[in-house]
């Protein structure tokens, strides 16, 4: 955090950076390909293979250079593949389950397929600063208990902050009143065995967190389907390309592509957060092993040097772009250097509609808010299952 009263926070920079020349392994192979089928054209002596392949190398520049749907074509292969090949039908997640607290001393959670456990706690508060100071007090002190499980001996838990919108209820003695809206924040610790989430906070700061109980954790996950029908993770679901379709509603997913650059407020994600769409946002926070973090950016640093040193050679300007993430990451070299910590965010959108017309019209309002607070958003065609499944409390697709 800095010392700016109005900008206290900067998010890193998405590093997807490919290993040759900044392209992906895909893009490399696509243009190798596309240059040995033209060598071999031309070294055949014939037109017709000369033709072959002067289009195969055509075909193999644009699967490397051009983009569908904001991926490229060679990431596209291996999407639809998993989307063909993996069990698009059943529960959303068969193995998970609510379980109670036990003689008080483990609170209600949610247990995993694979053993962990998540624990929910809702956050009290007025939400945006205009109505009362609290978000920045309530941003400082989260800020805070991030920076400690970053620390050297600090508990491996993942931590995500969720945050549900939908209509609001109209009062039973005035249903002419516009309903509003209905915005619900939570924090939910993943981890081994159960956290005291509320516990953990109130240590930290954060006044009014309190676990959920079993009836509380049903309620978060049976709100996002039509009632009747259990839970978003027990009811049958049928994932389509383009969606997720549920016995009486359909979902999509949406995945954070790009955060805001520079310095930023605890209010940037505000438009996304405030809307009568059934939205849920969820932002996934793992801390990353100081050593790996150190590694992770020495390779970037050496891979951009090395692309730089080419660039030079070959008689090329390096861009603006190359040398502001050079400075960047140089920067951030020295604060893990120094021991500071590093964090990995990872920022998935689900919506909720009762029709494919009502989605659609949801998720273009979602894109005009993305792009009004500098998040840029990327559908989850093909992937949508574990798209949903990224915006429950506690789960994470890495």
């Amino acid at each position: 955090m800095s010392n700016s009263p109005d900008a206290p926070y900067e998010l890193g920079r998405a590093e997807r950076r490919g290993s040759v020349f900044g392209f992906r392994a895909g893009q490399a192979l696509a243009g190798a390909v596309g240059a040995v089928a033209l060598v071999a054209g031309i070294g055949s002596g014939s037109s017709a293979g000369l033709a072959a392949g002067v289009v195969a190398a055509l075909v193999a520049a644009g699967v490397a250079t051009l983009p569908v749907a904001g991926r490229g074509l060679d990431e596209w292969v291996p999407v639809a593949a998993s989307h063909l090949a993996r069990v698009r039908g059943g529960a959303l997640c068969a193995g998970a389950s609510v379980q109670p607290g036990a003689n008080g001393s483990m609170p209600a959670h949610l247990r995993w397929a694979d053993g962990t456990a998540t624990v929910v706690a809702r956050l009290s508060h007025r939400g945006l600063r205009a109505l009362a100071p609290e978000p920045r007090s309530l941003g400082e002190s989260l800020a805070s208990w991030l920076r400690g499980l970053s620390s050297a001996g600090a508990p491996r838990w993942t931590v995500t902050f969720v945050t549900t919108t939908g209509p609001g209820r109209s009062p039973h003695a005035a249903p002419w009143v516009d309903a509003g809206m209905h915005v619900t924040s939570c924090v939910a610790v993943t981890a081994p065995e159960p956290v005291r989430v509320g516990d953990a906070l109130a240590l930290a700061g954060v006044e009014g967190a309190a676990d959920l109980g079993v009836a509380g954790l049903d309620e978060l996950l049976a709100s996002r389907v039509t009632p009747g029908y259990a839970t978003i993770l027990g009811c049958d679901v049928a994932a389509r390309w383009h969606l997720l379709e549920a016995p009486a509603t359909v979902h999509a997913a949406f995945v954070v592509e790009e955060w805001p650059m520079g310095r930023v407020d605890e209010q940037v994600l505000a438009p996304l957060c405030v809307s009568r769409d059934r939205r849920t946002v969820a932002l996934c926070i793992r801390v990353e092993e100081l050593r790996a973090a150190r590694q992770r950016t020495a390779r970037v640093r050496t891979a951009a040097a090395a692309d730089g040193q080419l660039i030079a050679r070959g008689g090329f300007l390096a861009s603006p772009e190359a040398d502001r993430d050079a400075d960047r990451d140089a920067t951030r070299a020295g604060e893990l250097a120094v021991g500071h910590g590093s964090m990995r965010i990872v920022g998935a959108i689900a919506l909720d509609a009762r029709d494919v017309v009502e989605l659609e019209a949801a998720a273009a309002r979602l894109l005009a808010d993305a792009a009004s607070c500098g998040v840029r958003l990327r559908r989850c065609d093909g992937d949508h299952r574990r798209g949903v499944l990224a915006t429950v409390p506690g789960w994470c697709v890495p």
